[in-house]
């Protein structure tokens, strides 16, 4: 165990000697927020006594390193503690630390070259100079360029459903369902999209692998890909069926982003609490003037887990949000 978290502290060091060698500026964003944004997730909820007003704990620091890049700074990052209220798994926990970094005019294409020497460092850090890594029964290999698979194209693979045809809620939810698959409670194309991701699609891919060019519906804050309007202009690496890495070409229209916030707003009209809250002081940094961009986000707890080995997340978490103990009678 204490191996473990020497092997994670290192991995932290290579993230930051990376970044900074990449001319990478770290800066820190707020915690306490007026609104949960950069992020579909149900946030914590606590109350400045002084203010009297209600403050959410961020459940990602996007927002506010992108308002950076509106002040001017080109390179910046945070590694950030960031809060989730969601259920409890051995991928998730309340508490987690990522690293977000955000490039001012990079593309997609630049990102992806970005992200493949950030991964490789991180390996290295972790196995003492190896790019082959052992997680339970793979065998996990980063040498050479890291394939790329599109989003589509896996999902109508795995489920025979091909989201270039079926493009709205009404007509994804019919074809789901005519092969029994449970929709109930899930509200929104883009939710039933990620439920055809997360459970049919996703967990089959076990080497290290870019997965791009998801729904756009899927990613509010991404700009769309200029040959599909269907689709985002975004990466996601996956290991072992995990989201590690989550990156796209920034969304930078006032206008579309006001749109897309709107139609955030009304999911969460129709009860999914996990859609978008609209930022209307970021719309305003946004018509202030933001570069084109690309960035992302490294859950350092999951890729931490792949490296060393370990098949749950608290196990590289010093100090894991745990059920309490009911006090014996």
């Amino acid at each position: 165990m204490r191996q473990t978290f020497e092997t994670r502290s290192k991995i932290v060091r290579a993230i930051r000697d990376y970044l900074h060698k990449e001319s990478f500026m770290e800066v820190e964003t707020p915690i306490l927020q007026p609104i949960a944004g950069g992020a579909e997730a149900k946030p914590f909820i606590t109350h400045h006594n002084a203010l009297d007003a209600d403050l959410f704990l961020r459940i990602a620091p996007e927002l506010y390193l992108k308002r950076c890049l509106v002040g001017g700074f080109e390179r910046v990052f945070e590694i950030a503690r960031c809060f989730r209220n969601e259920g409890v798994s051995f991928q998730h926990n309340p508490e987690f630390t990522q690293v977000e970094g955000y490039i001012a005019y990079a593309d997609l294409e630049d990102l992806i070259n970005h992200l493949e020497g950030l991964v490789i460092e991180v390996v290295k850090a972790a196995t003492n100079g190896e790019l082959t890594v052992t997680h339970q029964d793979d065998e996990l290999d980063f040498t050479g360029s890291i394939p790329r698979i599109e989003f589509f194209e896996l999902v109508k693979e795995k489920t025979d459903i091909d989201l270039n045809k079926v493009t709205d809620e009404e007509a994804l939810r019919k074809e789901m369902t005519a092969k029994g698959m449970n929709t109930d409670d899930i509200i929104g194309f883009a939710a039933l999209a990620d439920e055809l991701w997360k459970k049919y699609a996703r967990p089959e891919i076990i080497q290290p692998t870019f997965v791009i060019g998801y729904p756009a519906a899927m990613k509010p804050l991404a700009k769309k890909n200029p040959e599909n309007p269907l689709k985002s202009s975004n990466v996601q690496m996956v290991i072992k069926g995990l989201e590690v890495i989550n990156g796209f070409s920034e969304l930078n229209n006032p206008i579309e982003q006001e749109e897309r916030f709107f139609e955030q707003q009304s999911l969460r009209d129709r009860g999914n609490d996990e859609a978008h809250v609209i930022d209307f002081d970021y719309i305003e940094a946004l018509k202030t003037g933001m570069p084109p961009a690309a960035g992302y986000g490294m859950g350092i707890d999951r890729f931490c887990a792949i490296l060393t080995n370990n098949h749950n997340i608290k196990e590289v978490i010093l100090f894991p949000t745990l059920k309490p103990e009911l006090p014996s009678e």
